[in-house]
């Protein structure tokens, strides 16, 4: 016995197990197994098949249709696939274990919830629900016009959960893709159409997000006979202010990369492939913990977060990124541990009660869905931190076995001396996940604030830090501006306070890089490392130093490791990581890598375009090519580099190489690319 696959949206095709392709007689022979097959395993009354179909036609002689388009239906069949419609006198029944049906596939993919569950169901929506149908009678077109409605519906809800789960974890490129897929369904959204002028805004791309605000509108104007928004407004003139001299008019045109519509299945073949792991080592995610009764969720997914740094700490296991996490919150242990790639999930729940705080923390293996350990801790606000403390200690000894009370005690970071300092921190570091330039501020007046109630926050300098690095890279595209003394003397002063702080330690690496102390980057990235060998933002940013300090082998494997713990990461992952594999000479994995974000960071083209050249590719340059020159010709017409700098210039100043084979190799690349 054989099934078959059927599929309904974007018009119906049904293939056998082994991919022959079925064709049936009549559009009405199709119609009743559409309508069957939406409906599977349930059985439909002969009559009210009869009335469906059709309907305008005497009683007798629409029986005798329906009796006549079942034994051609199943006719039409091979003969191994017949049993899957069951008949008798009064009904008829389509067997869903026999009948694979896209629709059913969908709503249950939509329904489970997870980035990978909602990318494999938007896959499965070729188009409309039996779109460009054959008029098979009034009755039966209003149950299909019901069901598109419905499934549009559904398909709506996912890519708007796809767009919140991109917009959260930093998917910049796939998160453009699915906005204009929203917008292509109802153009009338504006927050939609602001989302994606913020993206746009991020690649440096003004002029497609002016063309974005220009098209919204319009929209508006002649659907509503409105005008955007007070808040697109302002967006509209944040745009302009950072343009090349402050005019539309000199904003350059809309620019593509070939691979864009192939990023999701590069995402998908990445995962994948980072998945396969064989080194001894337990690995644990942590999710976010459900609160109770909070109207900010900062709180939940600030400590998850804090628990899996501090378990990082702990060389012997492998901690998933927090950020690929975010979005599993209420997703079943087991399914999430899955898709994660984590033996273990750690979960839990919180309720905070004016000065009091209850967490509830599950330890769940992900193959058997057996709980580990499980504990209620009930403490002070005061006392979360020891709390905190506990609950890495119980989970550490859960998985790994017993450790010392000194192993223990060494693995701990300064703790803080406000709880307000601290709970302002979490809140600085949930804004800085928003990929728009008001997070990033908001995130520095959160952390500001943090360093005034508890000048000894070690934390809360790092997080200045990063916020002015985002700022200035992200939304300047200028990595010369580093700005290297004021992040050079935010990560000291993080230091002086906290020696423990890997991410301090990172910072300060990466401003002694940039600064041309390059001694002292490496001893301070080889100590985050040494820290905390899972923080994956740090492996990311230690993977580009070790490739500019010379360290090849190390660069590679390090980013690599970076990959692998954050399953959904932030784009610029993909820029400097893919740096890292370039100058350590893996060019078709760095390719690979980068086409998961052709425009991750202002250089990723010059890098691409260099990685096709030394593959042999130059027919593959030009694109990146053309990208790299219009990036420079804005930086140029900012006015903060002289004008006779070239592309090949601008882009060894953002990559400070320690080694002069290095630069030459680079170069080398870039002139092989065509380059000038």
């Amino acid at each position: 016995m054989q099934f078959i696959r059927l599929s309904l949206l974007g018009g119906i095709e049904c293939v056998t197990g082994g991919g022959d392709e079925v064709r049936f007689p009549t559009r009405k022979v199709r119609a009743l197994l559409a309508y069957l097959a939406s409906n599977p395993d349930r059985h439909h009354s002969r009559e009210k098949l009869a009335s469906l179909l059709w309907g305008d036609s005497p009683d007798e002689i629409a029986r005798g249709n329906c009796r006549k388009a079942v034994s051609r239906l199943r006719q039409a069949l091979p003969a191994d696939c017949r049993d899957c419609i069951v008949a008798d006198s009064l009904s008829i029944c389509l067997r869903s274990d026999l009948v694979e049906v896209d629709v059913a596939l969908f709503e249950h993919l939509a329904a489970c919830g997870t980035p990978e569950t909602l990318e494999r169901a938007l896959a499965l929506y070729r188009g409309p629900f039996l779109e460009s149908f054959e008029d098979c009678g009034e009755e039966f077109e209003n149950w299909l016009l019901t069901e598109q409605r419905r499934l549009e519906e559904v398909l709506r809800d996912i890519l708007q959960r796809l767009l919140d789960h991109y917009l959260a974890t930093g998917g910049i490129d796939r998160g453009i893709q699915i906005a204009l897929r929203l917008l292509a369904m109802d153009p009338l959204q504006e927050g939609v159409h602001r989302t994606l002028m913020r993206l746009y805004m991020y690649q440096d791309r003004l002029g497609s997000a002016l063309d974005q605000y220009n098209r919204c509108r319009e929209i508006l104007a002649s659907e509503l006979g409105a005008s955007p928004s007070a808040e697109t407004e302002r967006l509209r003139q944040e745009l302009v202010k950072i343009s090349t001299s402050g005019s539309e008019s000199t904003l350059p045109n809309e620019d593509d990369m070939p691979e864009r519509g192939g990023i999701a299945d590069a995402l998908s073949i990445d995962k994948l492939r980072r998945r396969r792991r064989d080194n001894g080592r337990p690995s644990v995610v942590v999710l976010p913990f459900n609160e109770s009764g909070q109207r900010s969720h900062h709180l939940g997914t600030g400590i998850a977060e804090d628990i899996a740094v501090e378990l990082g700490r702990f060389h012997a296991v492998d901690v998933i990124a927090p950020l690929s996490a975010v979005s599993y919150t209420g997703v079943p242990s087991e399914q999430a541990g899955a898709e994660l790639a984590a033996d273990f999930v750690l979960t839990g729940s919180l309720r905070l009660r004016e000065q009091s705080v209850r967490l509830t923390v599950r330890l769940v293996e992900t193959a058997s869905a057996r709980q580990i350990w499980s504990e209620i801790f009930e403490c002070g606000i005061a006392d979360l931190f020891d709390t905190q403390d506990r609950i890495v200690q119980r989970a550490v000894h859960s998985l790994l076995g017993g450790l010392e009370a000194a192993e223990l005690e060494e693995a701990r970071r300064k703790r803080p001396e406000e709880w307000q300092a601290y709970d302002l921190w979490l809140q600085g570091s949930s804004a800085l996940r928003r990929a728009d330039l008001n997070g990033i501020r908001e995130a520095r007046r959160f952390f500001e604030q943090a360093v005034a109630k508890d000048p000894n926050f070690a934390r809360a300098y790092v997080g200045l830090a990063i916020a002015r690095l985002n700022e200035w890279a992200c939304f300047s595209w200028n990595h010369w501006g580093f700005l290297q003394e004021e992040a050079l003397a935010l990560a000291q002063r993080a230091v002086e306070l906290d020696e423990r702080d890997h991410r301090a330690h990172c910072m300060l690496g990466v401003a002694r890089l940039f600064g041309g102390d390059y001694d002292g980057a490496q001893r301070d990235v080889n100590r985050a490392l040494e820290l905390n060998s899972n923080d994956s933002d740090v492996l990311a940013h230690a993977s580009v130093c070790l490739a500019m300090l010379g360290e090849h082998e190390a660069a590679v494997e390090t980013g690599r490791r970076a990959l692998y713990l954050a399953p959904h990461r932030p784009e610029w992952y993909v820029g400097l990581i893919g740096n890292a594999l370039f100058t350590g000479r893996e060019y078709e994995e760095a390719i690979e890598t980068m086409l998961q974000a052709p425009q991750a960071l202002c250089d990723t083209p010059a890098f691409l375009a260099a990685s096709y050249a030394q593959m042999g590719q130059a027919k593959d340059c030009r694109p990146y090519l053309e990208v790299m020159n219009r990036h420079q010709r804005v930086q140029l017409g900012r006015g903060w580099f002289p004008e006779e700098t070239s592309c090949i210039d601008w882009v060894l100043g953002m990559n400070p190489y320690r080694e002069p084979s290095d630069v030459e190799h680079l170069v080398g690349a870039l002139r092989k690319a065509g380059f000038d």
